[in-house]
């Protein structure tokens, strides 16, 4: 006999209490551990939701789809959606539930209207990038936060930090998309140029370093450079020092020395040069036109 999908709220829970259009955030092994770490297919009538695993192996049931994932994946799974798990023992993640009525609360201007978009399809995604993660999971930790709190405008704080996940996940969604375009190894170099630049920019370090660290020769990198982005890697380098040393002259009381300092200039002298050549105003200068605004 024929024994229907059936539908829960949260597993027989009651996900719509008295308040109407928020989310709900649990650990995977608030359930899963005593499930022996395996939840049967199932699928959930108005709710969408995502679920994350950070550095572990599992099968996934998605629809008529089937994925083994290792590393640190996403799952997004449409309301209506079929799904089932089965995780390794202790497991580290979390299942974030979103109500249909929060999704279209979440498209509010130009810019957000396209992110509920996003759990219209089920599908998985690598998070490729630690940084990327990183915020994710703050932000996940943030969003659970704010739904235990009862403070007063929980709605709307919940409604922004929804929308700062699904823009993440837009995000890991974009970059998944150029890694395996037609030209998925040069947009790779690109991107680790790009990370290795925010991580060492203050080092000054030598284009044939990043080049080596990205395991490409230096007339490769900058062939991509010019022929991607329309600039040598040399000044992209000092592109991210101008804007971070711009950002200091605005938004901080330090000296110019001190800035100079921080970015990894030993001679101020040089560093008020560098500045205004890339520039046309010295540091001083900058800073008396920022604070206009």
């Amino acid at each position: 006999m024929f024994n229907p999908i059936p539908f829960y709220d949260l597993y027989g829970e009651s996900f719509i209490r008295k308040e109407v259009g928020l989310a709900h955030v649990e650990d995977i092994a608030f359930r899963s551990c005593d499930l022996e770490w395996q939840i049967a297919p199932h699928r959930h009538d108005k709710l969408s939701q995502v679920v994350c695993t950070f550095d572990n192996t599992w099968d996934v049931q998605l629809d008529e789809k089937c994925y083994t994932l290792s590393g640190n994946w996403l799952v997004l799974i449409p309301a209506g959606a079929v799904h089932g798990f089965k995780f390794e023992p202790n497991t580290k993640g979390f299942v974030i539930s979103l109500n249909q009525d929060l999704l279209e609360s979440t498209s509010i201007g130009e810019q957000q209207s396209t992110l509920p978009a996003l759990l219209w399809t089920p599908s998985v995604i690598e998070f490729r990038d630690k940084l990327q993660l990183k915020r994710f999971t703050t932000y996940v930790e943030l969003l659970r936060d704010e739904l235990n709190s009862g403070e007063a405008d929980q709605t709307a704080a919940v409604s922004h930090l929804v929308q700062m996940l699904l823009l993440i996940i837009k995000r890991q969604q974009h970059i998944h998309a150029v890694s395996e375009g037609a030209s998925g190894r040069e947009s790779k170099v690109l991107l680790g140029f790009r990370h290795l630049i925010e991580q060492h920019y203050r080092q000054h370090l030598s284009v044939k370093t990043y080049a080596e660290q990205l395991h490409v020769s230096v007339s490769t990198l900058n062939r991509l450079c010019q022929g991607k982005l329309n600039d040598s890697p040399k000044a992209i380098i000092h592109q991210r020092l101008i804007i971070e040393a711009k950002r200091r002259l605005v938004y901080t009381s330090q000296s110019v020395d001190e800035i100079s300092a921080f970015l990894g200039f030993n001679d101020p002298a040089y560093f008020s040069r560098f500045f205004k050549q890339f520039v046309g105003l010295t540091a001083s200068a900058f800073r008396q036109q920022g604070n206009k605004f």
